[in-house]
């Protein structure tokens, strides 16, 4: 198991806000790290300034005293003060050494010159039988002490100086530590979203694929185990998807194939009857004649639907230009009976153009369009019909003066034997496979098709397919 490939998907998750998280906890140990070091070096700061402080006011107080107890033993000459002046000496020894220690290095001459000269000074105080010092010296050396007491005061600009150029250093280096974590912070997010949305999108993407029918290409699922092994379920169920399309496709073209030969032999017994080929009819015979050939002519269409949804998109004839007025005509002949039966009004607009594909494919999708549009208009209503160019395309357009079609089903009376909720206002109901057809053939051909309202209060039906090169000239 890698990292970028767990077995689960909630151990991805965990994984990825883990790297996520990770550089903000750096940030965080760098900054406590950084602020206490900054702390230690400000408490070391003020503490050899208090200490260099303390340390030169009490050496020169160490110095006073020992000034006074020579000025004492001079006058008295007593060995008891000349004992205090060598016990003070040794403390102004000490608080010296001391300061050593603090001062920086351009004080540490001044303390060497001055001890030395306070030691020349008590030695010749000392010693017995010489000349007597000089203790007028002490002022000279008063001044020295001060000007290492006022040097203190220095140190302490300095510490705070060097303390400041620290808390600089470390801001500095604080904020750019952070703006990269940052940076990488924003880049592990960005890896890890993609990670996460990738296997989801395929997922996604298989699935549309399927309910768009589209089940020849297989659904591969990266990332963790747990969303493979889901691939491979949505793969499997994909294949037995179109295992069952391509048994009904082959259960419908059986059927409608078997229904033909003995649809034929209706039709052709009732045409001879209709021509009297067995004898004269009399006005009731000849109606029920009638009836039944017009039956014959409604089923075989309903059974040419049924093929024609079985071929589905399968191998297509050559494709040719098409007229579309003849075409046009030749549909409208068919439609004619049904038209005047009901008393509708044709509204035609149409333009001589020519269509690049199969007649016969596009006979079909006009024939169900239209005589979709006359089975949905009531007694009396008005159809109309208009081809004309829309840009390098041709605009067929079909509307009606029926009940319409809602807003929700606009997409799904495209699918297979979706039957809508408008009424249907023909005695033979359809197989709701008509429009499906019409799609179906228009993603064929590379066009296009959408449902709206007509002007007059019904449906509207626009397709968009392509023109001939002869109109593309």
């Amino acid at each position: 198991m890698s990292l970028l490939r767990p077995k689960s998907f909630q151990v991805f998750i965990v994984i990825g806000f883990g790297a996520v998280l990770m550089p903000l906890l750096i940030t965080l140990i760098a900054a406590e790290v950084s602020v206490s070091r900054l702390v230690d070096k400000g408490t070391e700061a003020v503490y050899r300034s208090v200490a260099a402080t303390d340390g030169g006011r009490i050496m020169l107080e160490h110095l006073v005293d020992l000034e006074r107890k020579s000025r004492q033993y001079r006058v008295l000459k007593d060995p008891q003060i000349l004992e205090e002046v060598a016990e003070k000496y040794h403390e102004f020894f000490d608080s010296l050494n001391h300061l050593r220690g603090l001062s920086p290095p351009d004080a540490q001459q001044v303390l060497d010159q001055l001890l030395l000269e306070v030691g020349i000074l008590i030695t010749a105080l000392q010693r017995t039988g010489g000349p007597a010092p000089d203790l007028d010296t002490f002022a000279a050396l008063n001044e020295l002490a001060k000007a290492v007491y006022f040097n203190s005061y220095e140190l302490i600009k300095q510490e705070v100086g060097a303390m400041q150029s620290h808390a600089d250093r470390t801001q500095m280096v604080l904020l750019w530590t952070s703006l990269a974590l940052v940076l990488l912070t924003l880049a592990l997010v960005g890896l890890f979203t993609r990670l996460l949305a990738r296997p989801v999108k395929q997922i996604n993407r298989g699935i549309s694929r399927m309910g768009a029918g589209d089940y020849d290409q297989p659904i591969r699922v990266g990332g963790p185990q747990d969303l493979q092994f889901l691939g491979e379920r949505l793969n499997w169920l994909r294949r037995r998807l179109g295992e069952v399309e391509r048994e009904k496709t082959k259960f419908l073209a059986h059927v409608s194939h078997e229904l033909k030969t003995p649809l034929a032999s209706i039709r052709e017994g009732s045409e001879l009857m209709m021509e009297e080929m067995a004898g004269p009819l009399n006005t009731q015979q000849r109606e029920i004649v009638h009836i039944l050939q017009k039956n014959s002519l409604q089923l075989q269409k309903l059974i040419e639907n049924l093929l024609g949804f079985s071929r589905g998109q399968a191998l297509g004839e050559a494709e040719t230009a098409v007229d579309v007025l003849a075409l046009v005509e030749d549909i409208l002949e068919d439609q004619r009976a049904a038209v005047l039966k009901k008393e509708l009004k044709m509204r035609t607009s149409l333009s001589p153009l020519q269509l690049q594909g199969d007649r016969d494919r596009l006979r079909i999708l006009m024939d169900n369009l239209l005589s979709n549009a006359v089975k949905f208009t009531p007694v009396g209503g008005v159809v109309e019909l208009s081809v004309g160019r829309d840009g390098d395309m041709a605009l067929i357009e079909v509307g009606d003066s029926g009940p319409g079609i809602q807003i929700e089903e606009s997409e799904k009376i495209f699918q297979p034997f979706y039957q809508g909720s408008a009424p249907c206002l023909s005695h033979v109901q359809g197989t709701g496979l008509g429009l499906s057809i019409v799609r179906e053939y228009v993603d064929s051909l590379s066009g296009r098709v959408d449902v709206g309202q007509s002007p007059a209060g019904g449906a509207l039906f626009r397709v968009w397919l392509p023109l001939a090169a002869e109109d593309l000239a």
